[in-house]
This record gives C-alpha cells, structure tokens and sequence, in this order.
C-alpha cells in the first residue's frame, strides 16, 4: 500500500509520514490487501483561530479501481486522522460483507437452470 500525505501549507505539529503510515498500518492491517494507494489530505479550514478545524481526508484507491473517499475533523490532526481512518476501515468492512452477502444469496447456477426450464 503506498501512501501520500498532501498538505496546502506548512502546517506545525503534524505527524510525519513515517508515523503516518504506523497508523494507518494499525488502522487497516485487516484490510490493507484491498488498498493500493492511500493519499492522505490535511487541511486547518480555519488558520490559527482554533477549535474543531482540523481536517483529514482520505482518498482509497482500491486494487479493484474503485476510490473511497471519507473525511474527519477534530482539534487536532492525530485525532482527525485516527478519525478518517476508522471510517475508511468501516466503510471498507461493509462494503465487503454486502458484496459477500449477495454471492451467498444468489441462485447456485445448477438450482437457476432448473427454476428458469
């Protein structure tokens, strides 16, 4: 899984891209074979004013060409992308078990041959 950390400014206190994969390698270890790229976006929407302003966007390409997007805010950039990470996996988690629900729902060929002549 290759992983790209974007940032419009220089923005203080932010992890580095070393401590940025741990986490998403702590966050998605279960997953992490679906996910060919991850580019990571921080954004402080409001500068230095404070409060709940700081934002992650996560953008997951996956091996099958789909792309997942989920966003995050918090007071801090940890936070946020702890945050977009969770709903990633969750997001991921889901699709993944609808997919695997309506194979085991689906007429086995042999039983759908026989209902349709």
């Amino acid at each position: 899984m290759h992983i790209a950390l974007l940032s419009h400014r220089d923005i203080h206190g932010t992890d580095t891209l070393d401590a940025l994969q741990r986490r998403a390698e702590r966050h998605l270890s279960r997953i992490a074979h679906l996910i060919s790229d991850l580019v990571v976006s921080l954004v402080d929407l409001n500068g230095p004013k404070g409060g709940i302003d700081r934002q992650c966007q996560v953008q997951a390409k996956l091996h099958d060409g789909r792309l997942v997007v989920v966003k995050a805010r918090s007071e801090g950039f940890g936070p946020a992308i702890d945050g977009a990470l969770h709903k990633l996996l969750k997001r991921l988690i889901k699709q993944r078990k609808r997919a695997v629900e309506q194979r085991r729902s689906a007429l086995p060929f042999g039983r759908l041959a026989a209902a349709v002549g």
